[in-house]
């Protein structure tokens, strides 16, 4: 699909949006009232009152009781309608009217639910897992898991690994959806995010492994968490705080505010985050003569980084209702980093091939940055027929800037200690992208199913440069040969359909998505220009058989794509010593994914996976020793191949009415082929056969289920990734959850990675490559928070991200 066709497409659609005019049906609307008590004649206040028209399962609309118990509810046309009546601890209320008139019900007393009340028995919902081909759905609303935070509740979900501030699902970083809008912020800001979302909140969370066609080409794996939908109107807000002590303290702090009327929902949060973290590493690298056997020299390097930073959060989301058919929404999302700091302490050691000290190294560098980040969406939906068929339009725009500075100083010095000579630099970068996204999709009931179309046009604009100063005797000349502006734009033009039906035992979704891609690059120093056209079609389909009431099977397919990150493309080149830096790679092209899996459930309790993926010039970053220069780089590279099949087992259950279990294992095997630049032989394949174990437990300590406490362990035995090696690793978390006040304020305390065992070893060892390094981030960590929770409880928030596809590259 060419530029012009995709944006005469767009413009018509634009013209459609134009041209549609709400109708207005006058008519007379009535109100009921009432006022609900305990069988007592105690009023009863905050009671869900939810009014159905007849032969719907879906609230048309809802209040809650006042402080003295009354209630009312405007503006309902003549007609039949069923109110329940419903409050935790007592039995259900359920009454029908006919409404004609203004109708007063008088008083509703409602009857207690004894089984619930009674001390020597805790009913409450349990989890539950429904899976689908291509999708695990995680059942939570009003569940024992739904407390604490939303990243909490992740750490409980099946399939899904979380590991410090990095979310996973089949080895990979998933794209994380709220209500099927798609978030793009980096994983610190997610981070928080997710750790200032109540999980009291959420409804449900979907595992997608095989997205449809609706979900951007850009998503090989999704987690979309779905939020309960608010009923009530009036006003709640929580704030939170968090406090995490290693070798050094950390804080986090956060409050929230939500108000919702009839036509206004606000919801408005900001966070502040201050870190300061530590980590040591331990690295060994064997040079070798030119012959590729013999040893140049060894170096044995200790390494340790002092990283402080703090971060403000602010997020703003403003839905208005116009009318029952019409709906916009503008939300608004600001980050800012006003300050991170990076001071790394290098000592290297340089033997030779008998052992023999030769020289040491004294490394001191520094990195300061700063970053803001600014997103801004608008979104309009309109119901276009009686059927549920709509029409959504949305236009976003991020502004992203980060400027960064780097110094490096090295010391030789003589096995005795005698100073040979120094070498420093220093470098100054920054980093200006702009972006804008267009989209329109339209749903639609078609043949006993849900048809959906869409398209889209991103246009990314980043604008780098980087001053590269060499030091001498304190004094900085410019080095022009090391200096680079780089410049780099991108159009996408997409567009979809999508089918999804259930019949009988059946359930299928098919679909197809297609991108074309334009790509101007250049790379002042570098005198190269990347450029870039192509088009992609990304198939996805899925289909699922319900065998009886207690097995099904399924099979799905799917097809993505996986761009460069902006950062990968940028051929600047961070230095932890002069002898050890990572630099990007301007001439990147895409991964293509394929993966297909087939599936089994029993009870929907026990499910089996068998899964294959394969990625052609899968993107990953590649280690390389410079025997000749004694240099250690790390560059952006595609692969020639990648792929893995598993075995993936998962399974779930209530124990005990006090403990809550569920288990996930994957046996799997990784390979990696890729082009060994530094070697004779051009190519080498990483592999390995591994295992994967993950445990989740619930527990509850009380009768009144208000103090809890959470045992999660994780297994991960060999690994690779690219060029890289990582060994086996074990990890185990523990928390417990104290609740007070009805629920209004709570307090947690836990410790992750409670053994130290969480440390990573990486290798890289293959023709004339040997090298490896220990990784040791400050552990174990003890965390305590605190939070409390005002006004009516029982509102469930707005809160949603922006459908930033582009902005995660940045």
């Amino acid at each position: 699909m060419s530029p012009r066709i995709s944006t005469y497409v767009m413009n018509r659609l634009f013209m459609l949006l134009c041209c549609l005019q709400a109708s207005v049906l006058m008519a007379q609307d009535f109100s009921v009232s009432g006022k609900v008590t305990d069988e007592g004649n105690s009023p009863l206040s905050f009671v869900n009152v939810l009014v159905y028209e007849v032969d719907t399962e879906t609230p048309l609309k809802g209040t809650t009781t006042n402080e003295d118990g009354s209630f009312i509810l405007k503006g309902l046309p003549a007609a039949t309608y069923t109110l329940i009546f419903s409050y935790i601890g007592f039995e259900d209320f359920l009454r029908t009217i006919e409404l004609s008139s203004n109708k007063n019900l008088g008083n509703i007393a409602l009857k207690e639910n004894q089984e619930m009340l009674d001390e020597t028995v805790v009913t409450a919902k349990l989890p539950t897992i429904r899976k689908t081909a291509g999708k695990l759905v995680f059942e939570v609303e009003n569940t024992s898991l739904s407390v604490g935070s939303t990243m909490d509740l992740l750490k409980k979900t099946p399939g899904v690994a979380v590991i410090g501030e990095n979310i996973q699902v089949k080895f990979s970083s998933p794209v994380i959806y709220i209500n099927g809008k798609r978030v793009y912020l980096s994983s610190s800001e997610i981070l928080s995010l997710l750790e200032n979302t109540d999980a009291a909140n959420i409804k449900s969370i979907e595992v997608i492994t095989n997205p449809s066609s609706k979900y951007d080409a850009e998503s090989g794996t999704v987690l979309n968490i779905i939020t309960s939908k608010a009923i009530s109107v009036g006003y709640k807000g929580s704030v939170n705080a968090t406090y995490e002590q290693a070798i050094f303290p950390k804080y986090n702090f956060g409050t929230s505010h939500f108000y919702k009327n009839k036509w206004l929902n606000v919801y408005a949060s900001y966070s502040y985050a201050n870190k300061k973290l530590y980590k040591e590493d331990e690295n060994n690298i064997r040079f070798f003569q030119p012959d590729e056997v013999s040893t140049k020299s060894i170096w044995e390097t200790y390494f340790n980084r002092t990283t402080e930073f703090y971060n403000h959060n602010g997020n703003v989301v403003l839905d208005f209702t116009l009318d029952a058919k019409n709906t916009i929404s503008l939300t608004s999302n600001v980050s800012l980093t006003p300050k991170v700091d990076y001071e790394n302490h290098g000592h290297s050691l340089i033997y030779n091939p008998q052992r023999q000290l030769d020289s040491t190294i004294t490394t001191l560098s520094y990195v300061g940055y700063e970053k803001q980040n600014l997103t801004i969406a608008l979104d309009y939906n309109r119901v276009l027929n009686d059927k549920g068929a709509t029409l959504s339009t949305s236009a976003n725009y991020i502004y992203y800037d980060n400027d960064q500075n780097q110094s490096v100083s090295s010391d030789y010095l003589l096995p005795n200690g005698d100073f040979l000579r120094n070498n420093s630099f220093s470098t100054d970068s920054k980093q200006n992208s702009q972006i804008f996204t267009g989209q329109a999709d339209v749903s639609s009931e078609l043949w006993g199913g849900t048809f959906d179309a869409g398209v889209k046009f991103s246009s990314i604009d980043t604008k780098s440069k980087l001053d590269f100063f060499n030091t001498v005797n304190n004094n900085s000349t410019f080095n022009n040969a090391l200096s680079d502006n780089f410049n780099y734009k991108e159009n996408i033009y997409a567009e979809y359909i999508n089918f999804e039906k259930e019949w009988e035992k059946w359930s299928m979704t098919a679909g197809l998505r297609g991108e074309y891609t334009d790509i101007d690059a250049i790379s002042r120093s570098l005198g190269e220009v990347n450029i870039q056209q192509y088009f992609e079609l990304f198939p996805s389909a899925s289909v699922n058989y319900t065998i009886n009431d207690d097995n099904s099977i399924g099979i799905s397919y799917n097809q993505s794509i996986h761009r460069p990150r902006y950062e990968s493309l940028n051929p600047f080149k961070y230095f932890i010593t002069e002898n050890n830096f990572s630099g990007g790679n301007p001439n990147l092209i895409p991964a293509i994914d394929d993966k297909i899996t087939l599936s089994y459930s029993h009870k929907n309790k026990l499910f089996f996976n068998l899964y294959y993926q394969n990625t052609k010039n899968a993107l990953s970053n590649l280690t390389f020793q410079d025997n000749e220069n004694s240099t250690l780089r790390r560059v952006e590279s595609n692969l020639i191949k990648s792929y893995q099949y598993s075995f993936d087992i998962l399974y779930y259950d209530s124990l005990f009415n006090w403990w809550w279990f569920q288990i996930s294992t994957s046996t799997f095997y990784l390979a990696d082929k890729f082009n060994a630049f530094e070697s004779v032989q051009q190519s080498y394949k990483n592999d390995t056969y591994g295992q994967y174990i993950q445990t989740a437990s619930n527990f509850t300590l009380s009768k009144d289920r208000s103090f809890t406490a959470d045992l999660t362990t994780v297994y991960f035995s060999n690994i690779v990734s690219g060029s890289v090696y990582y060994e086996n690793r074990f990890l185990l978390n523990i928390s417990f959850r104290k609740e007070f006040w009805d629920k209004q304020a709570s307090i947690s305390a836990g410790v992750e990675d409670l053994l130290n065992t969480y440390n990573v070893p990486v290798s890289t060892k293959y023709y004339n490559q040997d090298n490896h390094y220990f990784a040791k981030p400050e552990s174990p960590l003890f965390k305590v928070g605190l939070k409390y929770n005002f006004g009516n409880a029982r509102l469930r928030d707005n809160n949603k991200e922006l459908n930033l596809e582009e902005s995660e590259r940045l």
